[in-house]
């Protein structure tokens, strides 16, 4: 089958249509492969899938990460349904964040299914983290390099009565993860930026949340300038895959009235490796 992915913005981001992915041949998924890297985010339009088919296809990236605190779908626990009713004041997401950044292995790539979308809105931002990298100062980057984020989990946020906690992890305080700022991509070897908002980014390592925010503010406002974004709006049916190691995304929160569906499989990462270490090798040599 003809794969064709489109941009969806200057930065980041593509769209593929015609493209049936439970069918992909062993070619084609690395056509897939190839866009993913390239674009940061890729949407399949016009997807129907069951969902044996849906995580048969998660798992051809890779193990399949399950939420530390959120529950799945009692036969299929790998699947999270979003739930968002049209009389629901709470949103899902809706705030700047990489998937899962408050783990200590964070998830590679999240994988999104649109069940039921509204007639407007409930479309997801995305910003390309090495853009928003390479556009820093040199003596940014030299700063940016030597700092570790503080993440932590909001087990008290408000949110949908749909988006049930697992029993064991209602009373456990949630533990910090702590992660390189300027962190190089496995697959690339391109360093970008990686935080959330303060909501999950709480501070810098060694330092007080009064003392990180003002340059966690100004960072999360440099990243996320239009320039480096794109935004995807959903139909049903589509099926979009996107790589935490090199960007944040935003579900918007503008369809209040309206009822809006989606699966969620997140999918295994590795250990996050900073600018610095990665260089410690070359420079030992």
């Amino acid at each position: 089958m003809p794969f064709e992915a489109v941009p969806l913005s200057g930065s980041l981001g593509a769209e593929v249509r015609g493209v049936d992915v439970a069918s992909l041949d062993d070619a084609g998924f690395a056509e897939a492969h190839a866009a993913l890297l390239e674009y940061g985010v890729v949407a399949f339009r016009g997807q129907e899938l069951d969902p044996d088919a849906y995580l048969a296809f998660a798992k051809r990236w890779g193990g399949i990460h399950l939420h530390p605190h959120l529950k799945g779908l009692d036969d299929r626990p790998e699947i999270i349904e979003i739930v968002r009713e049209a009389d629901d004041p709470t949103g899902f997401a809706d705030h700047w964040h990489t998937d899962q950044s408050f783990t200590k292995t964070p998830a590679m790539a999240t994988l999104l299914y649109a069940k039921e979308v509204p007639a407007a809105g409930g479309d997801t931002l995305f910003a390309n983290l090495y853009a928003s990298y390479d556009a820093l100062s040199d003596g940014m980057k030299a700063t940016a390099a030597k700092l570790r984020t503080h993440n932590l989990y909001n087990k008290h946020a408000p949110r949908s009565e749909k988006m049930q906690m697992r029993v064991t992890e209602k009373d456990k305080p949630a533990e910090p993860a702590y992660h390189p700022l300027v962190r190089v991509h496995p697959e690339t070897g391109r360093p970008a930026l990686y935080l959330s908002d303060s909501r999950s980014t709480r501070r810098f390592e060694g330092m007080t949340e009064e003392e990180s925010l003002p340059l966690l503010d100004w960072l999360m406002g440099h990243a996320t300038r239009p320039e480096f974004t794109c935004r995807l709006r959903w139909e049903a049916g589509t099926l979009a895959i996107w790589d935490n190691r090199r960007l944040m995304h935003m579900a918007v929160n503008d369809y209040f009235g309206q009822r809006r569906v989606m699966q969620r499989i997140t999918v295994k990462g590795g250990p996050t490796v900073g600018i610095l270490d990665a260089e410690a090798p070359r420079q030992a040599a």
